[in-house]
């Protein structure tokens, strides 16, 4: 797990080599994460802007299907987005992410050639993770006010591949806020 958060540090600092030069903001966002609206979990990104309206996002989350599995996923998206002079914006976002389910409530059994039945050791399923994000309730607070908070609500479409040889698709909302942390420029 360590090493896992130790990438994702790594990953964000390295995405400002992609940004712009006069940037002097970090946003980082934090979301409630629900898989299928119900199934609580959490989700924090990153985002670098590297063009007009569009943005780098890197994201690590989790969320709790109750009596069934718990997901852990890491994704990477593009997302374009634009911002209506009063504040409102919308967003389409595509990415490709990694997702690991462990089952929750109960063992796993495995049944030999033999017909013997043995409890398995269980250590998760590994997936890729595509997603389609839909944001259609975003409002940047900097437009109108000294807030330094974007707002958003957002639907997301996502994947298990492969998933007993098949692809699963998955639903979730994602309802948070960024806020922009501002960094000291050097040198000026």
């Amino acid at each position: 797990m360590r090493k896992c958060i130790m990438l994702f540090v790594i990953a964000i600092l390295s995405c400002s080599l992609f940004g712009q030069e006069n940037k002097k903001q970090i946003p980082i966002n934090v979301s409630y994460f629900g898989e299928t609206l119900i199934h609580p979990g959490f989700e924090i990104s990153y985002e670098n802007d590297f063009h007009k309206w569009f943005n780098f996002t890197l994201s690590v989350g989790t969320y709790i299907h109750q009596r069934h599995h718990t997901g852990l996923f890491f994704n990477g998206e593009i997302n374009w987005r634009y911002t209506f002079p009063i504040g409102y914006s919308i967003e389409l976002g595509v990415g490709l992410g990694y997702l690991h389910t462990w089952q929750n409530g109960g063992e796993t059994y495995t049944v030999d050639g033999d017909g013997n039945v043995k409890t398995k050791t269980v250590i998760g399923r590994p997936s890729f993770m595509p997603t389609i994000k839909l944001g259609l309730l975003g409002w940047d607070l900097r437009k109108k006010t000294n807030i330094p908070m974007r707002l958003n609500i957002d639907v997301i479409a996502f994947g298990e591949l492969p998933y007993n040889n098949y692809f699963m698709p998955h639903f979730a909302l994602k309802a948070g806020a960024t806020y922009y942390f501002d960094v000291p420029s050097g040198g000026n």
